[in-house]
């Protein structure tokens, strides 16, 4: 995927939102996006770890629950979870497990690589994905479930553990706004540093423009899927980069490494560009989906309510 872009875009082309300030980062949460998706619901497609009573399924110990199964005791076990009907039969001691409506950790990862600084007509990649990641945060603290923060940044990862109160929706919007793009970061490898952090299954939510290399990255996110997480990939991408509509000679530089900048025709590139692109955006749909994730597009000219309302509707459809 190419990573090269007008060299004044993120200088002085984008608008005054897509340069930080205080003004955008009181707007993380937009009442008028949560007007729109305020109604919706966030849930779980798979099996979650929790604590409290809420609206995803977990397999959990408890007496007041859906009958799951019998499992043998071992050490450390609850007594009171014996089940002494099946001792008085088999003079065996069994525990009771049962399913019940359980509250979901969420985990919304942002991506902080240079290129998501990319920004020329719309705000920068990085703030419409902070924006979107504010707003489903709100949404998962509303319905009681907990939520966490990581910021993926070469040399400044942050860490915020999932919590369940309202008060903590403070703390995730200050990691989101302390979030800055940097140069370089392999994806793949900074989701990988942080999994171990993840100390119950969950819901992982990726906003990125996923540029760099899919194989890494589907491993990564494979090894979340892998350990019971649900996976959704909120793919962020601008409209320049989606339809490459320059019509003059133009100089790019990358947001990746420093000092790299290349001069073109965007018209003598355009249709291999094109064709490049898509075949990106196949791939990493595909590699999403074919390991059970949800794939959402986002572009940063569309209305972040519709697009995230669009995304709740059919997960709720689907669930």
């Amino acid at each position: 995927m190419i990573s090269f872009f007008r060299d004044k875009a993120t200088r002085d082309a984008a608008p005054p939102a897509a340069r930080g300030g205080n003004s955008f980062a009181a707007e993380l949460v937009d009442p008028r996006v949560m007007d729109q998706i305020g109604h919706l619901e966030l849930i779980s497609r798979t099996v979650v770890d929790g604590l409290l009573a809420g609206k995803h399924r977990s397999t959990t110990k408890g007496g007041c629950c859906e009958f799951a199964q019998h499992r043998q005791y071992a050490p450390g076990d609850e007594i009171r979870q014996i089940d002494w009907q099946v001792y008085a039969r088999n003079d065996r001691y069994f525990i009771r497990q049962f399913e019940e409506e359980t509250n979901l950790h969420g985990i919304l990862a942002v991506d902080t690589s240079g290129s998501m600084r990319f920004g020329l007509s719309t705000v920068s990649k990085l703030d419409y994905a902070k924006q979107a990641a504010a707003c489903i945060g709100r949404l998962l603290l509303r319905q009681r479930d907990a939520v966490g923060a990581v910021v993926l940044n070469e040399s400044r990862s942050l860490f915020v553990p999932p919590r369940q109160h309202a008060a903590h929706l403070q703390a995730l919007l200050s990691a989101l706004q302390a979030a800055e793009a940097s140069e370089g970061g392999n994806l793949g490898q900074l989701i990988q540093s942080v999994i171990p952090r993840f100390k119950r299954r969950g819901l992982f939510v990726l906003f990125s423009d996923c540029f760099g290399d899919l194989e890494a990255l589907g491993k990564a996110l494979r090894i979340v899927r892998a350990r019971g997480h649900d996976v959704v990939v909120m793919h962020v991408m601008a409209p320049e980069e989606v339809h490459f509509d320059f019509r003059r000679w133009s100089s790019f530089r990358c947001l990746e490494v420093s000092g790299q900048k290349i001069s073109l025709d965007p018209a003598a590139v355009r249709d291999e560009y094109l064709k490049r692109v898509k075949t990106f955006l196949d791939q990493l749909e595909e590699l999403v989906t074919g390991l059970g994730g949800d794939y959402v597009r986002m572009t940063t000219n569309h209305d972040l309510s519709e697009t995230l309302g669009w995304f709740l509707r059919n997960r709720m459809a689907r669930a």
